[in-house]
């Protein structure tokens, strides 16, 4: 029983991944763009990134 619940759970996401679009998924920093620091906080209530090194910030793209 277990089993065929797996199974089927295993069908459903593959074939949600066969249509999912990667390419719009948006890019995310991972590195501040001006001094290069991995030290990214991310502030909800703002929407913004912030590198706590050299205060650089930038909003994540609006997904529509």
């Amino acid at each position: 029983m277990i089993n065929m619940v797996h199974e089927g759970w295993k069908k459903e996401i593959t074939d949600k991944l066969k249509n999912f679009e990667f390419e719009k998924l948006p890019q995310i920093t991972k590195r501040c763009p001006q001094c290069h620091s991995i030290s990214l906080d991310f502030d909800v209530k703002t929407g913004k990134i912030k590198c706590t090194k050299c205060g650089f910030e930038e909003n994540l793209p609006v997904l529509g």
